[in-house]
Order: C-alpha cells, then structure tokens, then sequence
C-alpha cells in the first residue's frame, strides 16, 4: 500500500488562489479597490501588489486598481476549471461505496435545499472527490479551494475575511480536509474472486458518475452560474464585462488517470 499523502500548500500556492480570488472579485462583483485602501482592506495590500507586479490588473488614474487584460485571461481561465469542478466533481462528493450509490442520483427526489443538504448530511455517504482529483493528476487543493468558493466560505462581508483570505486557518482546514479523506487504496477489497485494488474501484466509481452526470444534465440540472458575491459596487458594474463559467459542461472527462487538457497546464499566475 502506498503512504498516505501528505498535501501541503505553499506561500505561493496561496498567493495564486488569493489572487485569483481578487481578481474574481474585481471583475464579476465588480469590486473597486481604491490606492487608500480602506478600513479593514490593508490585509488584501499584499495581495494587490502581487497582483500589479504580474501586470494581472493596473493604476487607473492614479487612485484605484483595476484589472488588465491579462487579469482577464487569467481568470477565463480559471473559471473554465472551476465549470468544471461544478459540472463534474461534484457527483463525488457523497457516494455510498457499500450499496454502490450516489447521492446526486436522488437529487430530482428533494423539493427544496434543506431536505437536500439533510439527505447529504448522512454518514453513510463518502466524499470522493479528492480521491477522484488525485488519481486524475489533479491537485486536491485546487478542488477543495474551489468547494470553499461554491459554499461560500470565504466570505466577503464577514469581519476578517480580508485577512483569512491569505494568512487565515482556513487553509489549514484545506489541508486538513485533502489529508483526512479517503484515497484510492483504502477503496481495495477482497471477494471470493481475490483482491480488486482500490484503483480498479475508483475506475468504476468514476465510470459509474459519469452516467449519473449525462443523466443529471439531460434533466437540466442547475448549477451556481457565478461565484456568490456579498457585496456589489453598483455604479461601476458598467465599467467591466464579467468572466462568467461556460455554459456547456466538459465531455473531457474520462476514468482514466489522465485530466482534460486544460487541467494539464499550471495556471500560475
């Protein structure tokens, strides 16, 4: 059996995800940041530098930041991974290895959020999605980070955040979700036929959501088409064209160990 991992998220890592946090932010919301930033916002000054010196976003007029072209591409980018995080991973978020069930297959059953969130809430359902990100080549910080921005847990009206965004524990609790969850060869087992290695179970389980996924979207299935934003500046929301998720889900995926080819390219700022 192959050690468990060990996933870890370095300054640098969290400088991207913080950035291109930002950058959604100051396009989509849109959000204007002023060069006096304002009370609470001087935890996002890093943040903004960093931005700026990577020509991600400019010094309009000499009193406020705004995004660059390149900011753009940037976040084009990153939004077509996160259409995928929605329209694929989320399947395996709870699944029931014993009966060979997911929780998505009962989604049309529920009238309302509550009773879905409650059915999710069950603990017979494992979540597998960083088990199916790691045997795609995908990095499970990446998927969790992105988990974080579907649920909100950023936040952007909350006291702090600014600060939590960067040097908060919430990445401490990333890692500890991607640390914690089950990985593919705590899926093996033995039956009367012999040993089925965990790989060959995550193969099926990813084969097998893969027909749930067709299935859920032949239905029409929702999904968030925007990050959720607590705050909007209004007025400026003319002054910038939002990045918004594609509106076509991925036929990239497969079970194979291989990720679609716009998961293949580091996306470092």
């Amino acid at each position: 059996m192959s050690p468990e991992p060990n996933y870890t998220v370095s300054d640098l890592q969290k400088q991207q995800f913080a950035g291109i946090y930002l950058l959604e932010y100051m396009i989509n919301a849109p959000k204007v940041f002023q060069l006096m930033l304002e009370d609470g916002e001087e935890d996002l000054e890093s943040i903004l530098e960093w931005l700026l010196v990577r020509d991600l976003i400019e010094i309009k007029e000499e009193e406020r930041y705004a995004p660059t072209q390149k900011g753009r591409k940037a976040l084009e980018k990153f939004m077509a991974r996160y259409s995928d995080f929605l329209s694929f991973f989320d399947v395996f978020c709870a699944v029931d290895l014993g009966a060979g069930e997911f929780a998505f297959a009962s989604y049309y059953e529920f009238q309302n959020p509550e009773q879905w969130k409650g059915f999710l809430a069950d603990e017979r359902w494992e979540d597998l999605r960083i088990a199916v990100a790691a045997y795609k080549g995908i990095d499970p910080v990446e998927i969790v980070f992105m988990s974080f921005l579907n649920e909100g847990r950023f936040g952007r009206s909350e006291t702090g955040w600014e600060f939590d965004l960067l040097l908060g524990s919430v990445w401490d609790e990333i890692l500890n979700i991607c640390n914690s969850a089950l990985h593919a060869d705590q899926l093996g087992y033995e039956d009367d036929q012999g040993e089925v290695p965990g790989e060959a179970v995550l193969q099926d389980v990813i084969a097998q959501g893969l027909n749930l996924i067709e299935q859920l979207h032949q239905h029409g299935r929702p999904y968030s088409e925007q990050i959720k934003h607590a705050v909007s500046d209004g007025p400026s929301a003319a002054t910038v064209e939002a990045v918004e998720l594609l509106k076509k889900r991925s036929n990239d995926f497969d079970n194979s160990p291989t990720p679609p080819k716009r998961w293949q390219d580091d996306w470092e700022l």
